[in-house]
C-alpha cells in the first residue's frame, strides 16, 4: 500500500560514539578529518541527484569537490536494479514548489577567504546568528564562518545566510530575502574592492575602529581592498602541501 506523508524529511542520525559535529572522535580519525556529514551529504548526492542538482550542492558547499567520499558503487547498482525515477521527476512531481521560496542557484562567481589587504585578516562571519554584525578576524584557511562566496547575480552570502549593509555603518549576517538569490554586491578584481551597488560605496575596514563599514571608493586606500584566496582545509592537503 501507499502512504503519503506530506511532511516527511531526511535527517541526519549520529551515532553515539560520535561527537555532535563529528569534528573529532572516531569517525574523523576514520576519514582523517574530513567532516563526516559533508562526507555524508556527498554521497547521498552522487547517488540520487541528476547532474544540474549536484551544482546547486556544490555551489553551496564548494569545499565539498574535495572530499574524497568512497565507494558508492552498491548504492548506484541498487538504484539501477530498482528502476528509480530520476532526482528531476522528485522536484517535477513531489516537490514541485520547493523553487517557488528557494529558486535555482545561481554559480558562484568567487568563492573562499576574503582578505583584506591593510590589515591581512578575514571576513569572518564569527558563528553569529542573524541578525548580527559581523567583522574580520585572522585568516585560518579552514572556511567554516570565513567560507565566503558571491554569486554571479550579486549576493554575499556565508553558507545560508546573507552578508547585507545596514546603511553605511553597519554590516552584517541576515536572514536571506526569500525567493531571491540576486544582491547588491559586486567585486571589481582590477581594483579589488567590494562594491555595493544601492549605496555606490565600497567595503572597508575602519582604519581606527577596525569595523566593517562602507565608505566611498577609495583604489588606493588598502582598507577598502579585498582580495580572494583559496580554502584548502588540512583534510584536503596533499604531504606536498604541508
Amino acid at each position: 500500500r501507499s502512504v503519503w506523508v506530506p511532511c516527511s524529511r531526511v535527517s541526519h542520525v549520529y551515532r553515539g560514539h560520535s561527537c555532535s559535529s563529528c569534528g573529532s572522535g572516531t569517525l574523523t580519525n576514520k576519514f582523517k578529518g574530513v567532516p563526516t556529514t559533508l562526507r555524508n551529504y556527498k554521497r547521498v548526492v552522487e547517488v540520487w541527484f541528476d547532474d544540474e542538482y549536484k551544482e546547486f550542492f556544490y555551489t553551496r558547499e564548494p569545499l565539498a569537490k574535495l572530499i574524497d567520499m568512497g565507494d558508492i558503487s552498491q548504492q548506484l547498482k541498487l538504484k539501477e536494479e530498482k528502476n528509480c525515477k530520476s532526482f528531476d521527476w522528485f522536484m517535477t512531481e513531489i516537490a514541485y514548489d520547493v523553487f517557488d521560496k528557494y529558486p535555482k542557484l545561481p554559480p558562484n562567481k568567487y568563492w573562499g577567504e576574503l582578505k583584506n589587504e591593510a590589515t591581512k585578516t578575514c571576513l569572518d562571519t564569527g558563528g553569529k546568528h542573524p541578525p548580527s554584525v559581523i567583522g574580520a578576524s585572522g585568516c585560518h584557511g579552514g572556511g567554516g564562518y570565513q567560507m565566503i562566496m558571491l554569486n554571479t547575480e550579486g549576493q554575499l552570502v556565508n553558507g545560508e545566510w546573507c552578508i547585507k549593509a545596514d546603511g553605511h555603518d553597519k554590516i552584517t549576517i541576515a536572514w536571506c530575502d526569500m525567493g531571491r538569490t540576486d544582491g547588491p554586491w559586486q567585486y571589481l578584481p582590477d581594483t579589488q574592492q567590494m562594491r555595493h551597488t544601492k549605496y555606490d560605496r565600497c567595503l572597508a575596514l575602519h582604519p581606527e575602529t577596525r569595523q566593517l563599514v562602507l565608505l566611498a571608493c577609495d583604489e588606493n586606500n588598502l582598507y577598502h581592498k579585498w582580495q580572494w584566496a583559496t580554502i584548502t582545509p588540512h583534510w584536503a592537503r596533499t604531504k606536498q602541501d604541508v
